[in-house]
């Protein structure tokens, strides 16, 4: 006899019981986890503040002024959370934030900027020690 239907058939490494338990429970776990990651990542972005800008009207590049204006931390990526941290932030428009994301002169200027107040606030080793890049002098 031919058996075609392996569904029913006999499994000889049959899964324990208690492993669907715990990988439940595992599952669980990361969620929660997740969800205090992203709740005090939150709480940090409510909080953010400029030591790069006093007026949180007007556009960082283009001066404009605005009822809202976008929050741009000056090192995104890895960095993005101490950008956040340390006040490294702009207030930039909704054109200004899409070029500063695409342009890499604008980047690179908005860098220099946050790193020249990053210094003058704290100093050059605590800089090279939090970002660990120079950013190129």
């Amino acid at each position: 006899m031919l058996v075609t239907d392996l569904r029913k058939s006999f499994n000889p490494y049959p899964k324990p019981k208690d492993m669907k338990k715990s990988s439940k429970e595992t599952e669980q776990i990361i969620v929660k986890q997740i969800k205090q990651k992203s709740n005090k990542l939150a709480k940090k972005e409510r909080n953010r503040f400029s030591i790069l800008q006093k007026n949180d009207t007007k556009c960082f590049l283009c001066n404009k002024e605005q009822k809202k204006l976008d929050k741009h931390e000056a090192f995104g990526g890895s960095n993005r959370q101490k950008s956040m941290e340390f006040g490294l932030i702009y207030y930039l428009c909704r054109r200004c934030h899409n070029r500063a994301d695409v342009d890499i002169v604008i980047r690179k200027y908005l860098h220099d900027f946050a790193k020249k107040k990053f210094i003058k606030k704290y100093s050059k080793e605590k800089f090279l020690e939090e970002f660990k890049n120079n950013y190129e002098e």
